[in-house]
């Protein structure tokens, strides 16, 4: 049994979570089909429809986990949205692929895949499925709630900067140099 206030806490984070990835997916809508495209996972004819369906899923995602009478449909649904890119995310790591665009939030910052983002992914879709736990329904006042805000508002803040610490480092001008000499067989 989970306790409310970690419950709300933790479908309040994963809602913002997935409403800022549909909301940045959908303003890089010209760009989405293209990152979609280059996972070589879909069929061509696949991509579009494919690209146009994710950012929606997010959305309603996000929109079930506000409230209780739908949050264990919207977990259920977030676990498989980031279980499903979890796998596109291996997949291609496993082909050697680790330079495409992730895609995340529509990837403004245009960086590769790392074996990190699965293992974030796989954390993250375990805390959506904890939220099919039963809670134990105790009521909580505006102060717990205002806790659960500001915890979510935290989380916000920390996630872009886990993702900049977790990013492997570029590769320096010698790991270039020694790579252009391999290719050359020099």
């Amino acid at each position: 049994m989970l306790d409310t206030l970690p419950h709300l806490t933790l479908a309040l984070a994963l809602a913002v979570l997935f409403a800022a990835s549909a909301v940045h997916k959908l303003r890089a809508r010209e760009q989405w089909p293209a990152i979609v495209r280059q996972y070589r996972l879909l069929p061509d004819v696949l991509v579009a429809p494919m690209a146009a369906l994710l950012p929606l899923a997010e959305a309603l995602a996000a929109a079930a986990l506000l409230w209780p009478r739908t949050r264990a449909v919207g977990a259920l649904t977030a676990a498989a949205l980031l279980l499903a890119y979890t796998c596109a995310l291996a997949i291609n790591l496993r082909r050697g692929r680790a330079s495409i665009d992730c895609g995340c939030f529509a990837s403004r910052r245009r960086h590769g895949i790392a074996p990190w983002m699965v293992g974030r992914n796989l954390v993250l879709a375990a805390l959506a499925l904890a939220l099919q736990m039963p809670t134990d329904g105790r009521a909580l006042g505006a102060a717990e709630c205002g806790l659960a805000l500001a915890f979510v508002v935290t989380f916000a803040f920390l996630y872009p900067v886990l993702e900049i610490v977790l990013q492997p480092a570029p590769p320096s001008f010698d790991d270039n140099l020694r790579a252009s000499r391999a290719r050359l067989g020099l």
